[in-house]
């Protein structure tokens, strides 16, 4: 039981730091872009498919309190920072702030979730 408890609370360390690095790496003020990166309308489009569906993964989990659930979280918590990442490389102006505003409380919302119920 205790081997288990440790793996756990290590794997929980380690994203919680990678998360944190990523977020302090994208919090630069934005900056108006004028030419959009290759690929951005693709990615942006993929990765918000894939959070949908994590999203939903939660949801139909969430009334269970199994490992699962907690990996289920913790994958949907790296979904919720690489939106943020790409949303941070492919948009621009207001819509931009408002959307890395809306991601930032996302992912401290589901870090305090993760932490309650996972750890």
């Amino acid at each position: 039981m205790l081997p288990r408890f440790i793996i756990a609370f290590f794997a929980f360390i380690g994203l919680t730091l990678t998360a944190t690095v990523m977020l302090v790496l994208l919090a630069v003020p934005a900056s108006p872009a004028t030419v959009e990166p290759s690929g951005c309308e693709r990615n942006l489009a993929d990765t918000n498919a894939s959070l949908a569906a994590m999203q939903a993964r939660v949801k139909s989990l969430s009334s269970a309190h199994a490992p699962e659930t907690c990996t289920a979280t913790r994958l949907y918590f790296l979904e919720l920072v690489k939106a943020r990442a790409v949303t941070a490389l492919c948009k621009s102006g207001p819509d931009r702030d408002r959307e890395l505003d809306r991601f930032d409380a996302d992912v401290e919302h589901t870090n305090e979730a993760i932490a309650a119920q996972c750890g």
